[in-house]
């Protein structure tokens, strides 16, 4: 070959063209049915973590209308402050930490159970752990009874 048929040979290539830089968007259908299998399973995660809060608020809330039911019938206020009592721990000992709650008592039970709220004082769970320990002749007034039904739905709705 000769030196002016290489360099009309030359003249006639073009310059390298480089592709198009890969962009990330639009996703590819792998990385969109994997946003969507998140998505799911996070929903379906919040799904399971409500329906198991509402599940102990249903169950504590027909625990309270059984006790109160019972109340209705035996006017026994020891039966009574023994269920609530044990309610409450029970919902305490499932919303707190375990060590902590299973070992308070008197005051200090009343301080954790009201948790910023005027619902419990020292007063009325000290009324709840008395009439627990007095026989089932001993009466309380209606409206400490209401107080106290009122006092353990508010914490059932506000821990669970």
């Amino acid at each position: 070959m000769n030196s002016a048929s290489a360099a009309g040979a030359l003249s006639e290539l073009r310059d390298i063209h480089l592709p198009d830089p890969v962009s990330f968007w639009p996703l590819a259908p792998g990385w969109w049915g994997l946003i969507l299998g998140i998505l799911f399973a996070l929903t379906l995660a919040a799904w399971v973590w409500h329906q198991h809060r509402s599940s102990a608020r249903r169950a504590a809330l027909v625990e309270v209308e059984r006790l109160e039911s019972e109340y209705a019938i035996s006017h026994d206020a020891g039966a009574l402050a023994s269920g609530l009592s044990a309610l409450l721990r029970r919902l305490a000992l499932l919303a707190g930490e375990r060590v902590r709650v299973a070992s308070l008592h008197g005051v200090s039970r009343a301080h954790a159970l009201d948790e910023g709220s005027a619902n419990f004082s020292p007063r009325l769970l000290e009324g709840i752990e008395a009439a627990v320990y007095r026989g089932p002749d001993h009466s309380v007034a209606g409206e400490d009874i209401h107080a106290w039904f009122d006092a353990v739905r508010g914490f059932i709705r506000r821990t669970t």
